[in-house]
């Protein structure tokens, strides 16, 4: 059986187009069964990792910063890095930063008998690479070109960098319905957005992940069988009428058949022969 190792990437000092390379050293080295980007996430900061982080299933670590010049997102996954160590459940850790900070940390994990695997650009000090019990370089990326990550797959690297899909697909866009459809026949017809986000990742975290960083909205507005009212903290969303019972052809008076078939909210009316 393969080493248990836990992936440490500081979201700050590293770029996400590096992720290809950071997650194909993770598996040579050891099963990564845990993993996590720390940094600070407001303000759509760092928004690239936010979207790369949960397909590759690492956790997304927020720790706002202090100030300018502050180390909040080191500490903060320094405590992790000690956190997972007392667990006693892994024997290596790959940190991914060019930050020399972290060598007192690397020979804390070492000193313990667990490996340490150091990842970082060019930059990184001697001070740091020497702390760990191997180093390895990222190769530094141009700007405006695509990742070109050691040992990165091109093709795997190219789906990377491409921009994500936002458009949601018929299974997703039925367990949203499936949500407000309970709601419905519970006698609240409207549902809060921030509700229903909550219930989209009660139901299922990949779902929840899939549709986070503002996807429900945008899909919601773009789907006919939801209405979406408010702005802000206020929006409410609710299934139109007609689709509250879930879709169904609905056979309509013969007299209506002159004026030809109908649609309401994506549902057709048939003429009854």
């Amino acid at each position: 059986m393969r080493e248990l190792i836990a992936v440490l990437i500081d979201g700050e000092n590293v770029a996400s187009s590096h992720i290809a390379a950071i997650m194909k050293k993770a598996e040579s080295i050891g099963e990564p069964v845990t993993g996590c980007v720390v940094g600070d996430f407001s303000a759509n900061r760092l928004g690239e990792w936010a979207r790369a982080a949960p397909r590759h299933a690492l956790e997304l670590v927020y720790q706002p910063s202090c100030g300018k010049g502050m180390n909040s997102a080191d500490i903060a996954l320094t405590i992790r890095a000690m956190d997972l160590l007392a667990s006693g459940a892994f024997r290596g850790f790959l940190l991914v930063s060019s930050d020399r900070d972290f060598a007192p940390l690397a020979l804390r994990l070492r000193r313990a008998g667990v490996a340490v695997y150091g990842m970082g650009e060019a930059k990184a000090g001697g001070a740091w690479r020497n702390a760990c019990t191997q180093f390895f370089d990222l190769v530094a990326i141009p700007t405006g070109t695509p990742a070109t990550a050691t040992g990165a797959n091109p093709a795997t690297i190219e789906k990377q960098a491409a921009p994500p899909n936002t458009a949601w697909g018929q299974q997703d866009r039925e367990a949203v319905r499936g949500i407000l459809r309970s709601s419905a026949r519970d006698g609240a017809s409207w549902v809060k957005l921030s509700q229903l986000g909550q219930s989209v990742r009660d139901v299922s975290k990949e779902l929840g992940a899939r549709l986070g960083n503002g996807k429900l909205l945008k899909n919601l507005r773009t789907d006919a069988s939801v209405e979406v009212r408010g702005q802000g903290s206020g929006i409410v969303v609710r299934l139109k009428p007609c689709e509250e019972n879930g879709p169904a052809t609905i056979r309509a008076p013969a007299a209506a058949r002159a004026a030809g078939p109908k649609r309401c909210a994506g549902v057709t009316l048939a003429s009854v022969e």
